[in-house]
C-alpha cells in the first residue's frame, strides 16, 4: 500500500469505538481526553445497528482490526455510503498490513494511534463494487413504518446481509 500518513487535527463530537474492552479502553480516553463523548460497543454488527437508530448522532467511527475478521471489512463501505459524513478511524493496526489496506481501499479515513489521527489515504474510497454491500446499503435505509428508537436493522440481519447468506436455512419457514 502506497500511502503517505498526515497528521489530523480536528473537532471533537460523538464517538463509537469498537474493538474488545482492553482495546476500546485505551482509544476511549485518548478520545475523551480531545473532547470526545465515546460510546463502545463490542462488534461491528452491533454498532452498524447502533449506527442506524434514528436519534444517533455520531461522527466518528473507531474500529481496532484486532477485533474484525476480514469479511466484516466491508461494514466500513457500507457506514460510508450509508453516512458520507462519518470519519472511520483504524487502531490495533501493527501486523495488519493487509486488512489495513483493505480497509483503506473500502473508505477508513485513517489511523487512530497514540499521539492522534493520521490521514492515510487523501484519494476518495475506491470500494470495488459488490452486490453484497449495495443491499446491505438499500437496506440500511430509513424505513417510514420503524418503530422510532429502534434499530433498523438487528445485528444478526446487519451480519446476514454483509456475509450474503440467507437469514433462514432453504426450506425453513420464514423465507
Amino acid at each position: 500500500m502506497s500511502s503517505v500518513s498526515l497528521h489530523v487535527t480536528r473537532p471533537a463530537g460523538r464517538a463509537l469505538i469498537v474493538g474488545s474492552a482492553a482495546c476500546r479502553a485505551e482509544h476511549a480516553q485518548l478520545l475523551r481526553a480531545q473532547g470526545f463523548q465515546c460510546q463502545e460497543l463490542d462488534d461491528p454488527y452491533t454498532a452498524t445497528a447502533e449506527l442506524c437508530r434514528p436519534q444517533a448522532s455520531y461522527n466518528t467511527l473507531v474500529l481496532s482490526l484486532s477485533g474484525l475478521y476480514r469479511e466484516e471489512l466491508p461494514v466500513i463501505a457500507a457506514v460510508k455510503r450509508r453516512f458520507p459524513h462519518m470519519e472511520i478511524w483504524l487502531t490495533n493496526t501493527e501486523g495488519r498490513v493487509a486488512a489495513l489496506a483493505e480497509a483503506v481501499r473500502l473508505g477508513a479515513d485513517g489511523m487512530l494511534t497514540a499521539d492522534g489521527f493520521h490521514r492515510t489515504n487523501a484519494a476518495e474510497p475506491q470500494a470495488a463494487p459488490d452486490a453484497s454491500a449495495d443491499e446491505t446499503s438499500a437496506s440500511l435505509s430509513d424505513d417510514p413504518s420503524s418503530n422510532p428508537g429502534e434499530p433498523v436493522l438487528t445485528p444478526e440481519e446487519l451480519r446476514a446481509l454483509l456475509q450474503d447468506q440467507p437469514l433462514f436455512p432453504p426450506g425453513e419457514p420464514g423465507r
